[in-house]
């Protein structure tokens, strides 16, 4: 799937994603009028064509009405939901990846810190890895990697030199980027255009891309810790409902 149609997809989600059902919508009153008038009707086919959406002729009024099926919804959405991670119950156990790769397996290395950060996993030191999070997904994908205990150890375990939950968070996340990702997204939030009958198409579907843009880096660098381990002053959940308010209220001018 190319950018543009991954965008399409995206902005699709937000905006026909009502009370997380996917129900029929008026293809000509909205959004989806001017995706069609703005070049978007090939990507339009291809994800009907890949059962992404589904289309048809309303009886009674004879539009065309689209709904995102549930394939479409889980596409369109980001890869996890962070209130589910925030407000999961910690157990009180780290989970740790201790790995000592030689030089010539720099690629397989790269590979691996990769995994990690994209799990969540806070760097403590270059080889030493951590996350409060279950791991079971990212254990058997490990386990497709290979590498032998003397190279690769994934622990399971809790401190005992007397450091506290607050020191290994700061220790391991640098929450000064993690929120100033949060706060350029509520910087955005507040400039949400008015819908209105002289809605730009180009300025609209620049600023829902600016939208996903900032939230994946949110993503890519907040690890969303369950609530309990939170710093003094983290962004995220505020933005996050913010975030919801601002969108809520779009979907609802664009119906």
């Amino acid at each position: 799937m190319g950018p543009r149609t991954e965008l399409l997809l995206y902005q699709l989600a937000w905006t026909l994603d009502r009370m997380m059902q996917p129900t029929w919508r008026n293809l000509e009153s909205s959004f989806e009028s001017w995706a069609y008038g703005n070049g978007l009707l090939r990507q339009i086919q291809r994800l009907e064509a890949k059962a992404y959406i589904e289309t048809r002729r309303d009886e009674k009024s004879g539009l065309r009405v689209i709904r995102l099926t549930d394939k479409g919804l889980a596409a369109g959405r980001m890869d996890y939901d962070p209130e589910e991670r925030w407000q999961r119950p910690w157990d009180g156990m780290w989970r740790m990846v201790l790995f000592d790769l030689p030089e010539e397996d720099r690629a397989l290395r790269g590979k691996l810190r990769g995994k990690l950060f994209a799990a969540g996993f806070g760097c403590l030191q270059r080889s030493a890895w951590i996350s409060p999070h279950p791991v079971v997904d990212l254990a058997a994908q490990m386990r497709s990697l290979t590498i032998n205990a003397a190279s690769l150890v994934l622990l399971q375990s809790t401190p005992c030199g007397g450091e506290s939950a607050s020191d290994i968070v700061c220790a391991a996340w640098d929450f000064g980027q993690i929120d100033q990702a949060w706060k350029n997204l509520a910087e955005h939030l507040d400039f949400a255009p008015q819908v209105s009958k002289a809605l730009e198409k180009a300025s609209f579907a620049g600023w829902v891309g600016q939208e996903r843009e900032l939230l994946q880096r949110c993503f890519r660098l907040d690890p969303c810790l369950p609530r309990e381990l939170h710093p003094a002053g983290y962004q995220g959940v505020k933005i996050w409902q913010k975030r919801r308010r601002v969108l809520n209220n779009l979907t609802k001018a664009l119906a």
